[in-house]
């Protein structure tokens, strides 16, 4: 019976683990997306000041 409640806890334990790793890859992917959008927009700012000048 022990050996049972011990091997659901450590699923569960797994479990929790899979999903905080996705939920934090998510969040990395998300901030490495916002830095390559603000390094398009400060090209674009260069270009377009370059373009008045």
């Amino acid at each position: 019976m022990n050996q049972i409640l011990f091997s659901i806890a450590l699923y569960l334990v797994f479990i929790f683990l899979f999903f905080r790793e996705m939920k934090l890859d998510h969040k990395r992917y998300l901030e490495a997306d916002r830095l390559g959008d603000e390094h398009i927009l400060r090209e674009i700012d260069l270009f377009l000041k370059e373009k008045m000048l």
